[in-house]
């Protein structure tokens, strides 16, 4: 099973960086590009705003894909309301009710590859974790019982690629994994120099725009995730 082939960018861990420009505004953002930003343990002003877990199907397998916010915030994050619950507490509640509904359970995490040994070792029934934060990058997995680990390049310098057998159950069998490595010789992206300047004069030029009234409430139609 191919995972990037057949899923894509179809969602995304809410890290601690992306909520620097608050978090109404990443969520409006992630809304206008079609993205599906999760976060199991990421409350604003009380309340769950991001999905904790999607469920997605790749060729007839059900895959639960979970996603836990660093608690490691800087106090201007904090002071937008801003809280980030226990990731360990979160996922022993929600992983053994996702295994009752999927095949294989995935965690994106942003918590660094010390905790994400931790996870592995004390949150049973996560067959995969995505890590991104404090670590060094992997070309193959780690196995920690029965949890496969992988990590890529900072800042978006790799794109992995996980193969997946799984067994007659529908559990994992073996997991191979590819790290492409995106070096200078790429082309470069007019397009997104332009846009990502443009974001820079907007947001940087003016900080105090960021935290803005805008910023104060929900966006229209947009309410508190039911969990």
């Amino acid at each position: 099973m191919d995972f990037y082939r057949d899923m894509g960018y179809k969602a995304l861990c809410v890290g601690k960086r992306d909520l620097a420009g608050s978090t109404m505004f990443l969520l409006e953002e992630t809304k206008k590009r079609g993205l599906r930003p999760l976060s199991s343990n990421l409350r604003y002003k009380g309340k769950a705003v991001f999905e904790p877990y999607g469920i997605f199907d790749v060729n007839g397998t059900k895959v639960g894909v979970l996603a836990v916010t660093s608690p490691e915030l800087n106090q201007r994050i904090k002071a937008d309301s801003v809280e980030v619950l226990d990731p360990s507490v979160r996922l022993k509640s929600l992983v053994p009710e996702l295994k009752n509904r999927v095949d294989v359970i995935v965690l994106l995490s942003n918590l660094g590859e010390f905790e994400d040994r931790k996870l592995a070792s004390t949150v049973d029934g996560i067959d995969v974790i995505i890590g991104s934060g404090p670590g060094k990058r992997r070309y193959q997995p780690l196995k920690i019982g029965s949890t496969y680990l992988l990590r890529g390049h900072p800042k978006g310098k790799s794109v992995g690629k996980a193969l997946v057998k799984l067994n007659s159950e529908g559990g994992i069998q073996g997991l191979n994994n590819e790290l492409h490595q995106l070096k200078a010789r790429l082309p470069v992206d007019e397009a997104a120099i332009m846009r990502i300047k443009k974001l820079k004069q907007k947001y940087l030029g003016n900080r105090s725009g960021v935290q803005g009234s805008k910023v104060q409430g929900l966006p229209k139609n947009q309410g508190p995730v039911k969990e």
